[in-house]
This record gives structure tokens, C-alpha cells and sequence, in this order.
């Protein structure tokens, strides 16, 4: 059996108390963390919401002054109603399309029958 240490007794007692007493320091230190890390969380999530709320005052008072310079100006949350406006029919430029596209094409046969001969 090994001899224990001078300081220590043979049964291990003492050893088994100061190894419970460091578990304890460091449980400690890790609480004690816990709770710094935790009022600063706290701190800065209050600290967040404040400039948050700040943040969407300022966003506010300038759309309001926006709304008062400029009433033209239109929300796109409230769409203005849609004027009808006097547009060409699209069977129009259609038909446009197509005749034009005839004419270039019997242009080019008369031109090309009047080369050849």
C-alpha cells in the first residue's frame, strides 16, 4: 500500500474534502460567470430595445415630415386606384407587324426576280 503524504491521513478524508472544496470554487466561479454574462445580456438587450425604439421614432417623425413636404407622394400600402388609359389595341401593332413583314418580303422577291431576269 502506497504511503500517503505527511499532510494528508491514510484514509483519504482530508484528499476527498479539498477536492469537494475545489469542485465548489469552480462551481462557483462558473455561477458567478453566469450571472455577469447574464446582466449583461440584460443590459445590452435593454440597451437594444431602447435604440430600437428610438430607431422607429426617428423613422416615424421622417415619414411624417415626408407625408407634409411632399403629399404627392404615394403610400404602397394604399395603392391609388388604376386610371384607364387610351391604349392602342394590341391586334393593331399586330396587324401592323404583319404587313410590313409582307412588304419587305414581296420587295425582296421583286427585287431579286428583277436581278435574275
Amino acid at each position: 500500500m502506497p504511503k500517503p503524504l505527511g499532510f494528508l491521513t491514510s484514509d483519504g478524508a482530508q484528499g476527498n474534502a479539498i477536492l469537494a472544496q475545489i469542485r465548489n470554487i469552480d462551481a462557483l466561479s462558473r455561477d458567478s460567470i453566469r450571472a455577469s454574462v447574464d446582466d449583461e445580456r440584460g443590459s445590452v438587450a435593454a440597451a437594444d430595445r431602447d435604440q430600437l425604439a428610438r430607431d422607429i421614432a426617428a423613422i416615424e417623425r421622417a415619414s411624417a415630415a415626408l407625408r407634409r413636404a411632399e403629399p404627392a407622394l404615394q403610400s404602397w400600402i394604399q395603392p391609388a386606384a388604376t386610371t384607364a388609359q387610351s391604349t392602342r389595341p394590341i391586334w393593331l401593332l399586330i396587324g401592323a407587324l404583319w404587313i410590313s413583314s409582307a412588304l419587305v418580303a414581296f420587295g425582296a422577291v421583286y427585287a431579286i426576280s428583277t436581278l435574275v431576269g
